[in-house]
């Protein structure tokens, strides 16, 4: 009846520790999350839009992107595209280095179509 008891008290006291340290880590990972799901919803829209049009320049990718939110399901904190050049140019790299899209080449402005 004792060792019972103890033995519950120990469970709960390691099920409290561990909920605690989790929530604790995701606290801290909060802000990379909100920058991931941002970016992969910025990518999303770039590639929709490059399905429809094909090739699309920088300054079309910025008004595509601008005013995107990043959110996490369990967070009441988003993260919002304010200043679009910015985000723009990041999101390339990334896309480019992921082998989603490449340059085109053509006269006038860089363009970007869909590998």
């Amino acid at each position: 009846m004792i060792i019972s008891f103890i033995l519950k008290a120990v469970l709960l006291g390691v099920t409290i520790t561990f909920l605690l340290s989790w929530g604790y880590v995701k606290q801290q990972r909060k802000a990379e999350e909100l920058y991931r799901t941002l970016g992969i919803k910025c990518e999303g829209k770039i590639i929709k839009k490059m399905k429809t049009e094909g090739a699309i320049t920088i300054k079309e990718i910025e008004e595509i992107i601008s005013g995107t939110k990043g959110t996490v399901v369990w967070s009441k904190n988003r993260l919002q595209v304010k200043d679009s050049k910015i985000v723009a140019k990041t999101i390339l790299a990334d896309m480019i280095s992921k082998g989603l899209i490449v340059e085109a080449v053509v006269k006038g402005p860089k363009k970007y179509i869909l590998k």
